[in-house]
């Protein structure tokens, strides 16, 4: 993995313009295949979401007994539920790489499951998490304890417990690619990801509003659009994260253009 351009000062803002163009360009070259990925591996999470919902149901008997067939079905579907979206992220992150580098992006190789991959994907989101969760707890405790001492103050360490999170997520929008295409650890990934931001957080504040804006759209438009959105979403990441560590998508040119 590269280190992000080294020009003697901070590192370099994104351009989020330039990043949605790219991915745009890498979404068009495989729109099919990314988008049929999509479609399998998020029926298959959904899938397990509504398991998880009627076993959920039936988990109790009319006696008031714990029915311990729905509850092994239950304790399944989670587990299904967590590795097909694991799948799913680590999928889209590599075929995104894949368009944004003019490279073949077969199904098949999207639906190889990389188990590396997913450790990595699931170690980095748990430890984003974690401090998101970490964050939160702090500003409701701090929240407890002003309300025994000054209860008009209250809102303050709630107001500053929300700044420090969206802080915290603009500051870790590249962890995911960083991890799984750059094969760096999560403690890693998440270092190399603050290090790359932190000097241009508003530029990364952008890409993460953008990208926000992208999966609402999707779910906006009866949850298919997901299928395009998602996608289009990962090669825009992926573009940002190019921009940084590695030649923009922009200037690498297939095998037919540089024959020209």
């Amino acid at each position: 993995m590269q280190h992000p351009r080294e020009s003697g000062g901070p590192p370099p803002p994104i351009a989020i313009r330039q990043a949605f163009e790219d991915g745009w360009r890498g979404f068009a070259r495989a729109p099919a295949t990314l988008m049929l990925f999509t479609l399998l591996v998020g029926s298959l999470n959904l899938c397990f979401q509504l398991l998880i919902r009627w076993s959920a149901d039936v988990m109790v008997d009319p006696f008031g007994q714990p029915d311990p067939l729905p509850t092994t079905i239950q304790i399944l579907a989670w587990v299904g539920y967590g590795l097909s979206g694991l799948w799913l992220v680590a999928g889209l992150l590599l075929g995104a790489e894949g368009a944004l580098l003019h490279r073949p992006v077969p199904l098949r190789r999207l639906l190889h499951v990389n188990l590396s991959s997913l450790v990595r994907t699931a170690g980095t989101l748990a430890l984003v998490a974690l401090m998101v969760a970490l964050t939160t707890q702090l500003a409701q405790a701090s929240a407890w304890l002003l309300a025994l001492l000054q209860p008009t103050l209250i809102a303050l360490p709630l107001l500053a417990g929300v700044v420090a999170v969206v802080y915290l997520v603009a500051d870790q929008i590249l962890c995911l690619p960083i991890s799984v295409l750059g094969k760096l650890n999560p403690a890693l990934a998440i270092i190399r990801s603050r290090a790359a931001i932190d000097a241009n957080w508003l530029q990364a504040l952008g890409l993460t509003l953008l990208l926000i804006l992208l999966v609402l759209a999707g779910i906006l438009m009866l949850f298919i659009g997901l299928t395009a959105t998602l996608p289009l979403a990962a090669c825009t990441l992926v573009a940002a994260y190019r921009q940084l560590f590695a030649p923009s998508p922009s200037t690498a040119q297939s095998p037919a253009d540089q024959q020209r």
